[in-house]
């Protein structure tokens, strides 16, 4: 996909190596239109995929459906998406447009060793999360913590907007240099603009509550999260004991097979 004519490779890079910051915001990358389409699919896709309840990252899994929790309340669904598995075709230009340009600042970065191997290393895969209304958050936490020299990117898109869609649930990212930047009054973005950010970076969901005019709720999409991938042996594994409809039924089976130690 053609890079934006607006597109300034050395102030992206300049901003991503930047310790009070670490991410750049390009405003309306997305229509409404775009925005939506996919988000409709999605929503569809949550009702009627299939669910599993482990992250599964191989070359070979179908797309799923996961309940997703940090503790025993219900605070997200989470769809997990491949590039490996077709997709409708505004869906797929939406994934190319999202990292299109994300793609073409790494390429800069290749031709380290170090970064090649490490970056060739995970998986490139899609998570949309819908958060729960007046439970959904999530903790503050870091998505890579490697030894790549150069950032390794992911893009963040809201699919819904702030207040009409949800309240609270505001994105926090803490930079480098320790200050905590809020997505909505910080950093100024909102539905359909593309945050690319360093994955490295902590940052934190804040609880959502309901929106002014619509019960939409507050969805988004990280497009080019990354994962080492499983071997074929536990990826086969995690997907018999932890996907519908064997799950709960095998639920002991994991239990016991992680007391034993066995990486399941």
């Amino acid at each position: 996909m053609p890079v934006d004519p607006s597109y300034d490779r050395d102030a992206y890079i300049a901003d991503l190596l930047n310790p009070d910051k670490g991410y750049f915001l390009i405003k309306n990358y997305f229509s409404d239109t775009e925005i939506d389409h996919y988000r409709n699919e999605c929503e569809k896709f949550l009702r009627t995929g299939p669910v599993c309840v482990s992250r599964i990252n191989t070359d070979w899994m179908p797309d799923y459906v996961q309940p997703r929790s940090h503790d025993k309340v219900g605070r997200t669904y989470r769809i997990y998406q491949y590039l490996h598995n077709d997709h409708s075709e505004l869906t797929a230009a939406f994934f190319r447009k999202a990292l299109s340009i994300r793609n073409t600042i790494e390429e800069t970065w290749l031709g380290d060793p170090h970064y090649r191997s490490e970056k060739e290393t995970l998986q490139n895969y899609i998570i949309v999360t819908k958060y729960i209304t007046d439970t959904g958050y999530l903790p503050p936490h870091r998505d890579y913590y490697g030894p790549a020299p150069f950032p390794l990117l992911q893009s963040l898109v809201l699919l819904s907007r702030m207040p009409d869609d949800y309240t609270g649930g505001d994105f926090l990212l803490r930079t480098k240099k320790g200050t905590s930047l809020s997505l909505a009054n910080d950093i100024g973005a909102t539905k359909g603009d593309l945050l690319v950010f360093d994955k490295s970076l902590e940052h934190t969901v804040e609880l959502t509550q309901a929106g002014t005019s619509t019960n939409l709720g507050r969805w988004s999409v990280l497009v080019g999260a990354r994962a080492i991938r499983d071997s074929r042996l536990r990826g086969i594994s995690k997907r018999f004991l932890y996907s519908h409809p064997f799950y709960p039924y095998t639920r002991p089976i994991a239990k016991a097979l992680r007391v034993l130690g066995v990486p399941i």
